[in-house]
């Protein structure tokens, strides 16, 4: 492992990627576009150069481009042009654009985060009206239609000067029956923070009537998706990915981390023949404007291989930005925790401290059960981060701004790197190095968190003891044959996964907004506040005893296996 090791990280080499980096910022490279097809054509024809098979999928995906948007408001009897950005998903408006007076909800600024703002909704204070907030939670968007609001500004959070793309629809990859009407149906557009700061100063003094502008195109686009395999001893292999779609020329967002992918496939190639497990390697599409389309697409029509065979996925996004040397914090789940802090020492001397997977950035394979590890990487020192969702929390996010200057040479070699020394121990370790018992403990300080707030309301004693029983019953993979060990945490991993990053349906995808840990039973912390004999109560009560079945049906099959396990070895 230790010169495997030394091999593959002095291989990778950081003029083989600068030179596809530059290549792919040739083309804007948005799902369905000429230009993302020009990219997956290079992509596909550099693989097959450095001797690897590619296979790429095509499907129908359903994207929304956004086209223009505008926003012009009446202050004081003058009517100014505000610059502004539709949304994808947004609502289309009539030539004429839709108009009302303006109404200010203070929000948070971490769009990925629940804030207040949904708090501060209502048919009472938005209906009829469009709303201005910098929240750009999802979640305050729906509840703003609900209540009747006839549009939605989002005020960026940060004062940077652009206007930042973005997408609205929680709906993670192809709408169902089911989910096709959380689509947003009416507009939301984007400003700037400081305009929209004059807007909410302009409302202390008086009423703001604002008319929103929104063109988007939606519809279904034949894409075409790059994977390819590194084959290992064994079937099992690690899922290793990055979304290959853009906003505009997209060089850190995410270029780097299409190079880093192909990177790692081609110094991997020249080792194949050491490979324990294998590496299967994708470039996602529909990520910016589809929400996720492409890996979601993957998660279900390769639910039962991954599965069967999948170990981990490693999420690339936004490596290698400028000025972005700051390790503190890095995304892993508990049982990966290890492999990234270890990882990022090595390489960088920093410790990081380890956050939790937020549900966003193709996070489409928790319903699967797959262990992640990264995401976002390496981010700029703090006091130099806009409020954005990548880039190394760079303000050129989402812009026309982020461009081959936005990269960095170093930053991006290290983070390769560090994607490497992770992933190899994934491959090579004989028995998989993911940490079952921190999976577990984690699980239980949550289930502990619920019951403090729930009391007497409900009942989570079942799930501890059956989590404390799993925790002693593991104990069986130390005397098992590496092969067997293996199984057996592929399938407690997995059951686990689903229950700590999912609402329960392993083969459906929650939608793409705040979702504590635990879900099925996190809404035990409301019932104590409710009124017992109401509606509310009886039905909420109702929904966590069957989510608390699920959760220890789940707990106690992966008991079973154990104990089966246990009864070969002591037979």
């Amino acid at each position: 492992m230790a010169t495997l090791k030394d091999k593959l990280l002095s291989s990778i080499s950081a003029d083989e990627m600068w030179k596809h980096l530059e290549k792919l910022c040739e083309w804007d490279r948005s799902t369905g576009t000429q230009g993302e097809l020009e990219a997956v054509d290079y992509v596909k024809s550099v693989l097959e150069s450095y001797g690897l098979p590619v296979t790429v999928h095509e499907y129908q995906a359903y994207i929304s481009h956004p086209v223009s948007g505008g926003l012009q408001v009446t202050v004081a009897g003058e009517t100014l042009d505000i610059p502004a950005k539709t949304r994808a998903f947004s609502a289309n408006t009539p030539a004429e654009g839709i108009s009302g007076d303006l109404v200010s909800i203070q929000g948070g600024t971490n769009m990925f985060k629940a804030d207040n703002a949904v708090n501060l909704i209502s048919p009472q204070t938005v209906g009829g009206k469009i709303v201005l907030s910098e929240s750009g939670s999802r979640g305050s968007m729906l509840a703003a239609k609900n209540a009747g609001a006839v549009g939605y500004i989002h005020m960026w959070p940060s004062d940077e000067d652009v206007i930042h793309e973005g997408i609205v629809t929680p709906v993670w990859g192809t709408p169902t029956p089911e989910s096709a009407g959380n689509i947003p149906n009416f507009p939301i557009i984007s400003i700037k923070h400081n305009d929209g700061l004059r807007l909410r100063a302009a409302l202390e003094k008086g009423v703001v009537n604002g008319t929103i502008h929104s063109v988007t195109r939606t519809g279904w686009s034949t894409v075409r998706m790059p994977v390819t395999d590194i084959k290992g001893k064994v079937d099992d292999f690690v899922l290793v990915a990055g979304h290959i779609d853009s906003w505009h020329y997209g060089a850190t967002d995410n270029a780097t981390g299409n190079v880093s992918c192909m990177e790692l496939a081609r110094v991997l190639e020249q080792h194949k023949d050491e490979l324990h497990r294998g590496v299967r390697i994708a470039w996602w599409v529909g990520h910016s404007t589809g929400r996720y389309s492409g890996s979601a697409w993957y998660a279900d029509n390769h639910w039962a291989e991954l599965d069967a065979n999948c170990v981990a996925y490693i999420n690339i996004d936004s490596p290698g930005s400028l000025g972005a040397t700051d390790y503190s914090e890095v995304t892993a789940v508990p049982e990966t925790a290890a492999l990234v802090t270890d990882a990022v020492f090595e390489l960088t001397s920093q410790t990081p401290n380890i956050e939790r997977p937020m549900r966003a950035g193709d996070q489409s394979f928790w319903g699967v059960g797959l262990p992640s590890l990264f995401m976002l990487l390496s981010n700029r020192p703090q006091g130099q981060r806009a409020a954005v969702g990548g880039c190394g929390m760079g303000w050129w996010w989402h812009a026309e701004e982020d461009l081959v200057d936005k990269a960095d040479r170093d930053v991006l070699l290290k983070d390769t790197q560090i994607y490497a020394h992770a992933l190899l121990r994934l491959t090579q370790d004989e028995v998989l190095p993911l940490d079952l018992k921190a999976q577990i403990a984690d699980l239980q300080d949550i289930v502990a968190s619920i019951g403090s707030q729930a009391g007497p309301a409900f009942d989570l004693s079942s799930v501890s003891d059956g989590l404390s029983r799993l925790d002693a019953a593991i104990a069986v993979i130390a005397n098992l044959p590496a092969e067997q060990a293996n199984a057996l945490i592929k399938s407690v991993s997995h059951a686990l996964t689903a229950l700590s990053f999912t609402s329960g349906d392993r083969f459906d995808h929650d939608p793409a907004m705040p979702l504590p840990a635990f879900p099925a039973l996190d809404g035990a912390r409301k019932l104590s506040k409710l009124t017992p004999n109401t509606n509310e109560h009886g039905f909420l009560l109702t929904r966590l005893v069957r989510n608390r079945n699920m959760v220890n049906h789940a707990i106690n099959q992966a008991i079973a296996a154990c104990q089966a396990a246990q009864a070969k070895v002591a037979a």
